[in-house]
């Protein structure tokens, strides 16, 4: 009510604080529950399409979008291992993968549109931009299918589920929207300009072009490769959607992916008055691993490669996997257990401290080492920013701490 309307990430985010307090070697499952969240849900909803596909298979795609979208998340710190962002951006897209798989469940009706709701009331009051995009894609397919139904009652049998899971998003997006906080909160950002906002969407596509997708082609062609031969495993399968050619659906899809592209650039611009940062920025490397892995999927499916060019891809793929996973544990296991051993030096020595200091005074820390891909904990040499206040709070220190840079 004070700061943001994001009331569901904020009570988990608040509840687990309220639970773990500041003891880290709880919050360090986080990543691993929210990695296995997303690969269990891409999982369950490759096993509601109308294709058969093995286990094997589910297991192994998978596995692949979820180290794909790891790698292709602008800053990776900040959006798998900062605890406050994965509450409103990346439990937000689990929340709307699961809400899928809900909604796509064809067995238990009841149970599955529970499921769906409780989802998307998440999703609906977690991120404002998140909320906004996903609801493009739902308006999208609930005006599809109203042009493809034979009348207005047709239309509401048939698509009974998702209308409600619609309402009760829309419900929780209102909700999140008139909450007070966001008024005071929007208040500290500089006045909102709307032509400007699309020098600011220029300026976040030439980010996207030339600082952000050229390094992430390695990871696309090694992590959406399952997808090739997962389309090429389903050749015999009539799918009306993939009917026309593979040039067709390269434009179109490519069309509809710049076309949400601008559309969030431009939220983003317009509410912040700047390109954003990283964690909010996530979202794009999520559309950007559907797009790939979809764009992948059609070219098996079309039969653009041969049995042997099929087989080269798959074991150049795997190699470089491999070889890349290897490079990765090995280079940030050494990095992070340095920064690792200093943080908890740093924690000791400030606790520690606070035992004999008895009036206020100014502490001046050691700078904390690289922290790789985690997100460094490190402070200002700022006493009024807000980690060197935060971190006094969290440990109730009877002085300030600065840090020596």
């Amino acid at each position: 009510m004070e700061w943001c309307g994001r009331f569901a990430a904020t009570f988990f985010m608040d509840l687990f604080y309220k639970l773990f307090d500041v003891n880290y070697i709880y919050y360090s499952f986080f990543p691993f529950v929210s990695a296995f969240l997303l690969f269990a849900g891409i999982y369950f909803l490759l096993g509601n399409f109308a294709i058969t596909v093995s286990k094997q298979q589910k297991v192994f795609c998978s596995a692949s979008f979820t180290a794909l979208l790891f790698f292709l998340s602008v800053d990776i710190g900040e959006s798998w291992f900062w605890f406050c962002g994965q509450s409103s951006y990346l439990w937000s897209i689990i929340a709307f993968v699961w809400g899928c798989v809900f909604l796509s469940n064809q067995k238990y009706a009841i149970l599955s549109t529970i499921g769906a709701v409780i989802c998307f009331i998440y999703v609906g009051g977690s991120s404002e931009v998140y909320s906004v995009i996903f609801g493009i894609f739902f308006t999208v397919l609930l005006f599809r299918n109203y042009r493809r139904s034979i009348n207005i009652s047709t239309f509401l049998r048939s698509n009974n589920k998702l209308l409600i899971v619609y309402v009760v998003f829309a419900i929780s997006f209102i909700i999140f929207l008139i909450a007070p906080g966001n008024y005071l909160r929007d208040g500290l950002f500089p006045e909102h300009k709307f032509l400007y906002s699309f020098f600011i969407t220029a300026k976040s596509f030439v980010k996207f072009g030339i600082f952000y997708l050229p390094f992430k082609l390695p990871y696309i062609f090694i992590f959406a490769t399952p997808f090739l031969l997962l389309g090429d495993s389903c050749k015999s399968y009539s799918i009306k959607f993939f009917s026309s050619s593979f040039k067709s659906f390269f434009y179109k899809t490519s069309l509809g992916f710049f076309a949400i592209l601008f559309i969030f650039y431009l939220l983003v611009a317009y509410v912040m008055v700047e390109t954003g940062p990283p964690r909010i920025v996530f979202l794009v490397s999520f559309l950007l691993s559907i797009y790939a892995c979809i764009v992948f999927f059609y070219a098996g499916y079309k039969g653009l490669f041969n049995i042997v060019k099929l087989r080269i891809i798959q074991n150049v793929s795997v190699l470089l996997g491999i070889g890349l996973m290897l490079f990765f544990i090995i280079q940030q296991y050494s990095i992070t257990s340095n920064y690792s051993k200093a943080n908890d030096a740093r924690i000791a020595y400030v606790t520690d401290l606070n035992k004999t200091i008895e009036k206020d005074t100014l502490i001046i820390l050691a700078p904390l080492p690289p922290s790789g891909m985690l997100y460094s904990t490190e402070i200002a040499n700022d006493t009024t920013h807000f980690t060197n206040r935060e971190l006094r709070l969290g440990y109730n220190l009877k002085f300030h701490v600065v840090v020596n840079r």
